[in-house]
């Protein structure tokens, strides 16, 4: 008998939650943006998928803002700090040990913190239903937490 629960906890990830083509950024990471609502300017230093649309961490001030994109103006300037490029890209399939045998998700957020890359991935599945709680299905990972999964040809896509 096939247990239903665990086998959509085990297969949720195949569908990223964008659709079959994911949306396209409104500024990258390290491009300086002006803020809607007043005359200041950050820059983008994070992307992640929530509510079905991007939000883009900006740093501006000092402070950290979780904005989506009609709250500011990308520029195309970036800056020009070299920082190592991530090793995983928005949408990339990964392996995380969550549990006793590794999971395969969906990167679905980016973040520079630091000169290190943090990445997004959902810990469980979005259909199930839980008790409300202010915890995110998200977790945020460093790439030393993930591995890049199998492709259908059995390499590392």
């Amino acid at each position: 008998m096939i247990n239903h629960i665990t086998a959509l906890e085990s297969c949720w990830y195949n569908s990223p939650p964008w659709g079959e083509v994911m949306p396209a950024l409104a500024a990258q990471i390290q491009e300086k943006v002006f803020l809607a609502n007043s005359d200041l300017s950050g820059y983008c230093y994070g992307v992640h998928w929530e509510n079905q649309e991007w939000i883009y961490a900006i740093v501006c001030l000092g402070e950290t803002l979780y904005l989506p994109q009609s709250e500011f103006y990308p520029t195309k300037i970036f800056n020009n700090i070299v920082v190592a490029p991530p090793a995983f890209e928005l949408g990339d399939v990964v392996e995380v040990d969550f549990s006793e045998q590794p999971m395969q998700r969906i990167i679905q957020g980016i973040f520079h913190l630091k000169n290190s890359w943090l990445y997004a991935v959902e810990w469980h599945s979005p259909i199930l239903e839980e008790k409300p709680s202010q915890q995110s299905r998200i977790i945020w990972l460093a790439d030393v937490d993930l591995v890049r999964a199998m492709n259908e040809k059995g390499t590392r896509s």
